[in-house]
């Protein structure tokens, strides 16, 4: 599957946040929302290592990724990944990982307004990140197919 194919790429360029669907062991569906970075043909999400999604991609690795999009041109859709996913825990991707992610979520002109609007939460936060620093690691998509849908209204 290609994520270079130009309505994708563009799609997946300008959504922030991807929504993995799971499967637990006993057949429960799990949706977690997730920033991601596309490097190459796959795609990246951090999380830490006993979450609910990575003890389920652990059994059934077959993942559903949905994204939505707020560009007037594509805001009536959702873009439908289907793929197979596997969780890292080595130093160096989450680090590149991490590092794929500050433009698009920590130094763009919007997350800089979005931290110094919560400016008063940054010592919390700081706590929450560094107790959690030795559990994260990386989910690793490989997408395998992709189709637009249409968004339902919700609103009417």
């Amino acid at each position: 599957m290609n994520l270079d194919a130009s309505p994708v790429r563009e799609f997946l360029a300008s959504s922030m946040i991807a929504r993995i669907a799971t499967l637990s062991p006993k057949g429960q569906p799990n949706i977690t929302p997730l920033w991601f970075v596309r490097d190459q043909e796959r795609l990246y999400m951090t999380t830490r290592d006993g979450s609910p999604v990575v003890r389920n991609i652990a059994e059934q690795p077959e993942v559903v990724l949905l994204f939505d999009n707020e560009r007037d041109a594509m805001r009536h859709q959702v873009l439908r990944l289907r793929g197979r996913a596997v969780f890292r825990m080595s130093r160096g991707i989450l680090w590149r990982t991490v590092l794929r992610q500050l433009p698009k979520y920590r130094v763009s002109p919007a997350a800089l307004r979005n931290l110094l609007s919560h400016a008063g939460k940054a010592i919390t936060m700081a706590r929450y990140y560094g107790e959690r620093g030795a559990q994260g690691g990386v989910i690793e998509v490989t997408p395998e197919s992709a189709e637009f849908l249409p968004r339902y209204r919700t609103d009417s």
